[in-house]
């Protein structure tokens, strides 16, 4: 049986584009969609604009596809700087200090990346920064500041050299630091304490540039991770490009340790230097950071005490002041006489130069500092340690070796863990991790104790 009258044909329902002339005749189309909810819970309801009927209709199938599959990232202008910058402000779980370590760590990032729209940030941008880092990413041999050049050519001027005192009067205050770096540099040697002499060669090496370490290409990738992780959870972006870039391999540092002898000669060695005390606490086991930031106030002379209670470190150029490590960090250690004598030693000697330099001398507590009473630098002092090591004839192993040196001597001593930790001022567990092979021959003995040699059979 036929009918004369065929169902009607469905017609495809009419996208909500609105077409919209302006009063010089250009057209334009827009329509509007639901995108989800807004932070405070109302409806994120936006219009879109386009120039083509054609374009508008390709955005809106796309726009409501992504809305309804919960894919949807709406338009954003911020860009990848801004982002990190907020994302940085926002960071109120961590210790100033940190925050400036994470700043500094992802300051690559924002100088070659900053400009960037977030959402137009890709794997193939990500993995260029990498690629810079590790092959030039820093530049070596830099040009002498005027200050620098000054006194370099100040001393060249004087084959037979010249003292410390010379230079501060001729070019002020802070020349100590400049001196430290033209001898750092090799454009100056001193060939006796106080005394320095222009380097035969003089000339300025060429800049070049090389690659960072693979560690620390790591930690710009954790950080710059952490900021994009953010961005996702905002809505900002659909998925995290920097985990998708491959991290190099970071070899692991292996810890070398003195022995009591090496240790006994390094100290016999530095006896007369003017850092002696410094250099007396490092080998007790104080951390560079700790030492940096330790102040004349922080000493108790009758109590004989040492507290630790607060720590300074490298940020880029410029040192920080912050909190100690960790919470048990902070702690009060009850030092032995002679490192006493040489912190009085070390304090007569800075009275002795503020005097010299009068109103030049500026206003410090810290108790590492230069002759001119500026601080003293933390990458200066790991390199002024590597140069006595080597001048010393001992093994130049890292500087935070020397705190493990410390360790495995207290544990050699047959101390408890609970006193070892409470003196290096971390956690008992990370003293079981990291010299739990000391514990090895204990446990064997323990086991001896307890089961003497039975061989497991019942009697």
């Amino acid at each position: 049986m036929t009918t004369d009258n065929p169902a009607p044909r469905r017609t495809r329902r009419a996208e909500p584009i609105t077409k919209r002339t302006a009063k010089n005749g250009t057209a334009s189309y827009e329509f509007r969609a639901d995108l989800g909810l807004k932070p405070d819970g109302s409806r994120d309801r936006r219009r879109f604009t386009y120039p083509t009927l054609r374009e508008a209709r390709a955005e809106y199938r796309r726009i409501t596809t992504e809305v309804a599959a919960g894919v949807h990232v709406a338009r954003a202008k911020v860009t990848v700087g801004e982002h990190i910058e907020a994302w940085l402000r926002g960071r109120r779980d961590v210790r100033p200090v940190t925050l400036e370590g994470y700043r500094y760590a992802l300051k690559p990032a924002v100088d070659r990346l900053g400009g960037l729209p977030l959402q137009q940030l890709t794997k193939a941008h990500v993995d260029d920064l990498v690629t810079w880092r590790l092959t030039e990413g820093r530049t070596t041999g830099p040009v002498l500041t005027e200050a620098g050049s000054a006194i370099l050519d100040y001393v060249t001027r004087h084959p037979e050299g010249v003292t410390y005192s010379a230079v501060v009067e001729a070019h002020g205050t802070t020349a100590g630091k400049h001196l430290d770096r033209l001898r750092a540099a090799g454009h100056v040697t001193r060939p006796k304490r106080g005394l320095y002499v222009a380097a035969q060669s003089t000339s300025q090496p060429p800049q070049r540039r090389r690659g960072v370490s693979a560690r620390t290409v790591t930690t710009m990738l954790v950080q710059l991770s952490a900021a994009l992780d953010d961005a996702v959870e905002q809505g900002l972006l659909t998925r995290n490009v920097a985990r998708l870039v491959d991290r190099p391999q970071v070899d692991p540092v292996e810890m070398k340790v003195w022995t009591v002898d090496q240790a006994e000669t390094f100290r016999r060695h530095v006896r007369d230097h003017r850092l002696y005390a410094c250099w007396l606490l490092t080998v007790q086991g104080l951390r560079r950071s700790e030492v940096m930031g330790l102040t004349w106030s922080a000493i108790d002379f009758e109590a004989g005490t040492v507290s630790i209670d607060q720590g300074r470190v490298a940020i880029g150029s410029r040192s920080e002041i912050g909190a100690p490590k960790s919470r048990r960090s902070r702690r009060t250690l009850q030092v032995p006489s002679g490192v006493l004598a040489s912190l009085r030693t070390l304090r007569a000697t800075q009275a002795r130069e503020r005097l010299a330099l009068g109103s030049g001398y500026p206003e410090t507590d810290l108790v590492a500092v230069h002759e001119d009473g500026s601080e003293i630098r933390p990458e200066w002092y790991s390199d002024e340690f590597a140069r006595l090591a080597a001048s010393a004839g001992v093994p130049v192993i890292r500087l935070h070796d020397v705190r493990h040196t410390a360790a495995t001597r207290l544990h050699d001593e047959g101390l408890s863990v609970l006193v070892i930790s409470a003196w290096l001022g971390h956690d008992p567990a990370t003293d079981l991790r990291v010299y739990g092979h000391v514990y090895d021959d204990a446990l064997k003995s323990a086991g001896a104790t307890l089961f003497g040699d039975a061989d497991g059979t019942d009697g």
